[in-house]
């Protein structure tokens, strides 16, 4: 008798974590992330991006993680946490004038999928470094 109550108790088991994969399949999202704003700009302007789906649905208070890397490898590293637009922003600040390349990371959630994008950054201030 004892065994096939374990048995049945294995097999409930079983069918919970089956049915809870599949319901968590089915209802994940895959994500992306966009960097909006202009791609050249300047020491104390805000990059600004947007975290959607493919549907174009935005997910308000999720954390992208932001690192902004010279040329020489240096990283500058910021978090954003989106707004009930999907959008987040970071101030740049203390960048030298040039070529940067921006690597943002959303981690996921439970029903958001994991994603990630590069993009290059100009910071010109205008001025002229000697």
């Amino acid at each position: 008798m004892d065994t096939k109550k374990v048995i049945i108790a294995v097999v409930v088991i079983l069918l919970i974590a089956i049915g809870a994969f599949a319901f968590i399949s089915a209802n994940s999202h895959d994500t992306k992330i966009e960097l909006t704003s202009n791609r050249t700009l300047k020491n104390g302007d805000a990059m600004t991006f947007v975290l959607k789906d493919n549907y174009r649905n935005v997910y308000p208070n999720q954390v992208i993680d932001v690192k902004i890397l010279d040329d020489s490898g240096w990283a500058t590293k910021y978090n954003a946490t989106t707004d009930e637009n999907g959008q987040a922003s970071v101030i740049i600040m203390a960048l030298d004038n040039g070529n940067y390349t921006v690597h943002s990371t959303f981690n996921g959630t439970l029903f958001l999928s994991k994603s990630k994008s590069v993009n290059d950054l100009e910071i010109n201030d205008g001025l002229e470094s000697y």
